[in-house]
């Protein structure tokens, strides 16, 4: 089809771009030198240092004509998973249930220009909804990454709920089946429609991740109150290992983000921050416990120096311990106050300061802090222990 060429994004890249190159290996190659291409490609688009250009808004189409190529091994899971990744990155306004948070800031005009791409991207992807929601039955992974996107894009197509339905009940594969359930009870809960995960899920097992989704579910429905046991599923889920091994971490990649984000949910309903904190320094002495377990560690060598790297936050800048400190902070600071000023570890609770503490024992990062408000506090009680 030629896609690599198209005209109209061209000119949004220097002489010292590849991308025409990388798309006509993304549509021409094997599968192993597609993915390659997919990852270098949507590296250049969403890297830290990056902001993405207006111009290539009319990408979208040509990976969109990629996806639609019919007995070709083209990855398609992972030109999928980067489209999430854009759509996270350009997000203007908060984030939706189950993406991984964003550390990017960005000024007014970065914010104008995210917006603008983004609405051409989600556009893009509305018009041609048939097209790229038909790999929902193609191999396992791609369907997952089908429906993150469907997930990241529901309020501008009416038609996720009935496609994120039928693959929560008759999915293929269970992973399928779960990521849909989840993307499904978050769409609900934006249309404030009644939803019974049980329909699903059926009758309670001893499947630790089964039961994890569950309590998700039901946090994000919020008809009932969640109970002693489902608190625990959620916290067990928080200590789980990413199950996902490609880069766009949601649901089932990293359902520890998943469960730290419902348990926000459901604690902001009626908790205390007293009690909400105690519940946070229950799941994250959990997760850094199993993470400290399981964990592999990647030695460097600078000079006379040995240094160590988490693998996990090596290849995604995000671990399990991260990302339920991120849905603490979410949980005890947003929207506490306006500023900073008043925010010192005296005013605080004990347990408030506890769990801060038990982050900072264990070199936990927690890169939005200031989004949050909580920076001050974290330095003056980083001062505290040193």
């Amino acid at each position: 089809m030629g896609t690599a060429y198209d005209a109209g994004w061209l000119h949004a890249f220097g002489s010292g771009d590849y991308m025409p190159e990388l798309l006509n290996v993304m549509e021409n190659g094997s599968r192993e030198q597609s993915a390659d291409a997919a990852h270098s490609l949507f590296e250049q688009l969403c890297s830290d240092g990056n902001e993405m250009d207006l111009a290539v808004c009319g990408l979208i189409h040509p990976l969109i004509d990629i996806l639609s190529v019919q007995n070709k091994s083209v990855a398609k899971a992972t030109i999928l998973n980067g489209i999430a990744q854009v759509l996270r990155l350009t997000a203007t306004c908060r984030l939706p249930f189950g993406v991984t948070p964003n550390a990017r800031i960005r000024d007014a005009a970065g914010e104008d220009e995210a917006e603008q791409l983004a609405g051409r991207w989600l556009a893009a992807l509305r018009d041609r909804f048939a097209e790229w929601t038909a790999l929902l039955h193609e191999d396992e992974q791609t369907a997952i990454q089908a429906i993150y996107v469907i997930h990241l894009m529901q309020d501008a197509a009416p038609e996720a709920e009935d496609m994120l339905l039928h693959a929560s009940l008759h999915g293929e594969w269970q992973r399928v089946r779960l990521n849909g359930l989840i993307a499904l009870a978050d769409c609900r809960r934006r249309l404030h429609k009644p939803f019974n995960p049980s329909l699903a899920l059926g009758q309670h097992r001893d499947d630790v991740r089964e039961e994890a989704v569950r309590s998700i579910c039901m946090a994000l429905a919020g008809q009932e109150s969640l109970g002693r046991k489902e608190w625990e599923q959620l916290i067990q889920g928080c200590a789980l290992p990413r199950l996902e091994r490609i880069q766009f971490p949601w649901a089932d990649g990293a359902i520890s983000s998943v469960c730290a984000q419902a348990a926000c949910l459901a604690l902001a309903r009626s908790a205390s921050r007293e009690e909400r904190a105690e519940f946070w320094m229950k799941a994250l002495e959990r997760t850094i416990q199993a993470h400290r377990q399981r964990s592999r560690q990647v030695v460097w060598e600078i000079g006379a120096s040995t240094v160590q790297w988490d693998e996990e936050w090596l290849q995604w800048n995000w671990n399990g311990p991260m990302l339920v400190a991120d849905g603490m902070l979410s949980s005890l600071f947003a929207g506490v106050r306006d500023a900073e000023t008043g925010i010192e570890p005296e005013n605080e609770p004990p347990v408030v300061a506890k769990v801060i503490k038990l982050c900072l024992q264990y070199q936990v990062e927690m890169p939005n802090a200031g989004r949050y408000g909580a920076s001050r506090l974290i330095r003056s009680l980083y001062r505290y222990l040193t």
